[in-house]
C-alpha cells in the first residue's frame, strides 16, 4: 500500500519535472514571459499581479473541481490506467511487420540530418492529427460527448483545466497516445532499422516542445492572445478559448490542438476575430462545480452509463 501511495505522489508531482507536460517548470516560465509581453502590448486595465495572482481566479467553485478531477485521475493512472500505456510496443511491431510485408524491406535510411528532422516533423503532425480526430469524436459521437462535458463545463479557464477530464476520456486519450507512439516507433524501425530517435528538446519531440513553450498553457487561461495571420496554421490561445465559449455562434469550431490545418480542412476553423467582447465559458444547463454530476450525472445515455458501471466495478476490484 505504501508503494501505491508513493507512486500516486510521484505521478501528482510529475508534470513539474516532465518536459512533455504543459506544467513543466520551463513551460510555466515561458508562459509568464508571454503574459508579460502581451500585457505590455495590450495594456489591459487590470494590474499585472491581479492578472496572474488573483485568488478568486485560482480558487473558485469551478477551479476546485479542476483540482479534484486532477487528483482522481492521478490515482487512476497509478492503478487502473497503468496497463493501457503498454500497447505502443505491440502496435510498433505490427506497423514494422505490416510495412515489411506490404511495402518491402527497410530502405535502411541513415537517421541523421534532414531525414531525422523530416521524420520528427511527420511524427508531430501525425500525432496532432490523431489528437484532432479524438477531440472531434468526443464532440460528435453522442455517447462520448457526455464524458467530454466534464472538460467543457469549466466556467473559469486555468492551465489546470487541461486536466479536468473525465476518467473514461483519460483512458481513451491514453490509448490514443499508445497508438500514436506505436505508429512512430514502428515507422522509425522500418525506415531506419535502428533504435527509436527523434530531434528532441529536453527529451521531447522538438516541435511539440516548441508548441508547449510558445503559449500552450495560455489556451486554458484568461489571456486572449492571438497569432494574427499565423492562426490559419497554428491554433492561438484565443481560438481555443472560442472553442470553449458558451455562445452558440462559437459552437463546432477550433478542435485543433497545435495545428489549425485540420479545422481548415473540416470547415470548423474560426479566427480570433470571431471573439467580439468578453467570452463566457461552460455548458448551458450543466453545473461546473458538482463533481458527482459531471462524472455520473443525468447527461449520460444508457450506453454511457453501462460503460461507467463497468469502469467503476473494475476500479473497485483493483482497490480490494
Amino acid at each position: 500500500m505504501q508503494d501505491l501511495w508513493t507512486k500516486i505522489f510521484e505521478i501528482a508531482l510529475l508534470p513539474i519535472d516532465d518536459a512533455g507536460s504543459r506544467l513543466f517548470h520551463l513551460n510555466i516560465l515561458a508562459s509568464l514571459a508571454l503574459i508579460a509581453f502581451w500585457y505590455a502590448l495590450a495594456r489591459p486595465k487590470l494590474r499585472f499581479q491581479d492578472l496572474i495572482l488573483k485568488k478568486r481566479y485560482w480558487w473558485n467553485r469551478s477551479t476546485r473541481v479542476d483540482y479534484q478531477v486532477y487528483v482522481l485521475n492521478v490515482i487512476l493512472k497509478a492503478t487502473w490506467l497503468a496497463p493501457l500505456t503498454a500497447g505502443s510496443y505491440a502496435i510498433a511491431v505490427f506497423i514494422a511487420e505490416f510495412a515489411t510485408r506490404h511495402i518491402g524491406p527497410s530502405p535502411e535510411i541513415q537517421p541523421t540530418g534532414l531525414a531525422l528532422w523530416l521524420f520528427t516533423l511527420m511524427s508531430f503532425v501525425s500525432d496532432d492529427f490523431l489528437r484532432f480526430i479524438h477531440h472531434w469524436l468526443m464532440h460528435k459521437v453522442p455517447w462520448l460527448w457526455p464524458f467530454h462535458i466534464t472538460h467543457h463545463s469549466a466556467r473559469v479557464l486555468t492551465p489546470f483545466t487541461l486536466y479536468r477530464t473525465h476518467p473514461i476520456e483519460v483512458a481513451i486519450a491514453t490509448l490514443r497516445n499508445s497508438l500514436s507512439l506505436g505508429i512512430s516507433l514502428g515507422a522509425f524501425v522500418w525506415l531506419f532499422q535502428g533504435s527509436f530517435s527523434l530531434v528532441t528538446l529536453f527529451g521531447v519531440n522538438w516541435f511539440g516542445m516548441m508548441f508547449n513553450l510558445l503559449g500552450a498553457n495560455l489556451r486554458h487561461s484568461q489571456i486572449p492572445m492571438v497569432f494574427g495571420p499565423l492562426e490559419r496554421i497554428f491554433i492561438s490561445p484565443l481560438q481555443h478559448q472560442i472553442h470553449h465559449s458558451r455562445d452558440p455562434r462559437h459552437y463546432d469550431s477550433n478542435y485543433g490542438v497545435s495545428l489549425a490545418i485540420w479545422d481548415q480542412i473540416w470547415g470548423s476553423w474560426k479566427s480570433s476575430a470571431e471573439a467580439t467582447g468578453r467570452l463566457s465559458f461552460g455548458v448551458p444547463g450543466v453545473s461546473s462545480s458538482r463533481l458527482s454530476e459531471l462524472l455520473l450525472g443525468r447527461n449520460f445515455s444508457q450506453r454511457s452509463r453501462g460503460i461507467l458501471n463497468q469502469f467503476s466495478s473494475r476500479f473497485q476490484r483493483l482497490l480490494k
